[in-house]
């Protein structure tokens, strides 16, 4: 993947994070004070794009399933639907959808264009996992403002349930791809 000029490396215990401001109050927060936390209590890994000066981005991601009951559906048809979008041979038992969420993603101020290098890093980090162990979508809480963004990468809502939220939960199905790498 290339972040030309720049350097991309895993949080660990011992990285000094640069300085980082994005537009985001929350995101800021998170890499400068809580990102090392959850790394050691393995509750997400964090991923750190720099240049010699500051961070330019960072992103986190973990093991993440769809829980289909949690969805909430008008009808049961319009469950059945869902599945039907998802599997080609729904199954009324089948009760989570396996999946890596994308836990924060935030590019600072001055440096757009990022983010799509980042969700192409974790398209390519989603489709080599599928060689381990099932994936069958990548997720995430998207923020309101980030709703456009995550809509131009291919994702889709799980719900419209949470319309008038603050954050929006989103999905993006990784069988066309992996179909796609099969052919």
């Amino acid at each position: 993947m290339a972040f030309d000029g720049l350097v991309f490396k895993r949080l660990s215990e011992d990285c000094i994070i640069k300085p980082f401001n994005s537009v985001d109050d929350d995101l800021n927060e998170f890499l400068l004070d809580k990102s090392k936390f959850y790394q050691n209590e393995l509750l997400a890994t964090t991923y750190i794009i720099e240049n010699e000066e500051k961070t330019v981005a960072y992103f986190s991601i973990f093991n993440d399933s769809l829980r289909i009951e949690e969805v909430e559906f008008a009808s049961k048809g319009k469950l059945k639907k869902f599945l039907a979008s998802f599997l080609s041979h729904p199954k009324r038992h089948l009760k989570h959808l396996p999946a890596i969420k994308i836990g924060r993603l935030a590019v600072c101020k001055e440096e757009k264009g990022k983010g799509k290098l980042i969700i192409a890093w974790i398209l390519n980090y989603a489709l080599d996992c599928n060689q381990y162990s099932a994936c069958k979508l990548i997720t995430v809480d998207a923020y309101a403002q980030s709703l456009g963004f995550y809509e131009k990468m291919g994702f889709g809502y799980i719900t419209d349930d949470d319309k008038d939220e603050e954050t929006r939960q989103m999905f993006l199905d990784l069988t066309p791809l992996i179909n796609a790498e099969a052919s």
